[in-house]
């Protein structure tokens, strides 16, 4: 009985809070403030057409009748939800669809993005119930739980929605943790698409990946054939080596295909957020950098300077051994330059003074590259900081105590 109160209690307190924003398609429910609510309804609508897009098929709404989505601040007031409305929350889980009400669940993750890729996880697998399965479970989890991570991994700038990417960095580097399961000793792939192993989320999504989009991002020609008949309940055994071919010949091209799927960029501090290939959003309240995956030669990169009349301070990662050991050099609204380097828990200042002017369109576009064993930063306005030694070949981003977006990044 008190487990029942308490649960009603978490409940009302979460209605009570709750933020609720409709757009043609969704009602999503949000615990927290309005412009956040706002901004995800506007991502949930936006996946809408790409959702219909891959499922070739749409939920069939009434009149007024909108998808339910509902985000809570808290595991707790989200099990509380669940448990209200008559189902029992999963353990170890951040999210749950559940047929029984036809709603998504989910609640806030240790980082915007991840949170953001939740919210489309569980819309991806209301989406696939709705449009696809007469609201059932297909057979096999790593099929089910495949397409909702496939559809989960995006790009979002705000205007431009981009579904079933490899992200441009994330703090679950499924590409690079599907790979190491591949390559394992042990590893049974057959095991896997037959259900005599559970899987794992990453290669959840690795799986499905290869067979929507692994033929330059084309999927094998069977796939559609496949999924109907898993949208349809069939087990995928015999069905899965009959159409895509049986180890070893198929764990060979799966492996050479997941070799160059890995994600790019490699986070090293909580926020990094990418709002495409080439574009990424940072947010700290501390310094925060963000480092390419492999080492490179030349990175070029351009900073958006906020519109608004705020502080920031931001530019380049000029090298990364590890957390303890990295430099930067960074820029401020009023023009100041200062190269820094962290070896312990203490900074060294290099260099410090006026930096470079912006460029025409008011932004600073910069270079950082590697000549005969130093490192060079070259603004447009020129020369910034070099030759400089340092060690290694590692170079990113870096921002401190602000919210800065870069863009048009490139490096080889």
């Amino acid at each position: 009985m008190a487990r029942t109160l308490l649960a009603a209690f978490l409940l009302a307190a979460a209605a009570r809070a709750a933020e609720v924003v409709e757009t043609e398609h969704y009602r999503l429910e949000w615990e927290g403030d309005r412009a956040e609510a706002e901004e995800a309804a506007r991502l949930l609508e936006a996946a809408w057409k790409p959702f219909q897009e891959y499922f070739k098929a749409k939920p069939k709404l009434g009149k007024d009748e909108r998808l339910k989505v509902r985000f809570f601040a808290s595991a707790e007031s989200w099990a509380a939800a669940i448990t209200a409305d008559g189902a029992t929350p999963p353990g170890g889980a951040g999210g749950y669809y559940w047929p029984g009400s036809e709603t998504a669940y989910l609640f806030r993750q240790p980082t915007f993005y991840y949170t953001r890729v939740l919210m489309l996880h569980e819309a991806a697998h209301q989406f696939h119930y709705l449009a696809k399965t007469r609201n059932k479970n297909p057979v096999a989890e790593w099929y089910t739980e495949g397409v909702a991570e496939y559809l989960s991994w995006h790009h979002w700038d705000g205007a431009t929605l981009e579904l079933g990417v490899v992200p441009a960095v994330s703090l679950k580097h499924y590409s690079a943790a599907a790979l190491a399961e591949v390559r394992a000793e042990g590893f049974d792939l057959e095991a896997l698409v037959e259900g005599k192993v559970k899987p794992s989320r990453a290669m959840d999504w690795a799986l499905l990946r290869y067979l929507a989009a692994g033929r330059d991002g084309k999927p094998h020609p069977k796939f559609d054939a496949f999924r109907r008949k898993m949208d349809g309940g069939v087990n995928p055994t015999p069905l899965f080596w009959k159409m895509f071919g049986r180890p070893p010949a198929f764990g060979k091209e799966f492996d050479a295909w997941l070799a160059k799927e890995q994600q790019p960029w490699v986070q090293v501090y909580n926020e990094w957020v990418p709002l495409a290939r080439n574009r990424l959003r940072g947010f700290s309240s501390a310094v925060s950098v963000v480092r390419l995956a492999e080492p490179a030669e030349l990175l070029k990169a351009t900073i958006e300077v906020p519109k608004e009349r705020t502080m920031w301070l931001g530019g380049a990662l000029l090298h990364y051994t590890d957390e303890n050991d990295y430099s930067v050099a960074m820029l401020n609204r009023t023009g100041q330059m200062r190269v820094a380097r962290r070896q312990g828990d203490r900074w060294q200042i290099m260099e410090q003074g006026e930096g470079p002017p912006p460029g025409a369109d008011g932004n600073y576009r910069f270079d950082v590259f590697r000549k005969g064993g130093k490192v060079y930063l070259m603004f447009e306005g020129g020369l910034s900081y070099g030759p400089g030694e340092l060690p290694g070949h590692i170079m990113g981003l870096a921002i401190e105590k602000c919210d800065l977006t870069f863009r048009d990044l490139e490096w080889r």
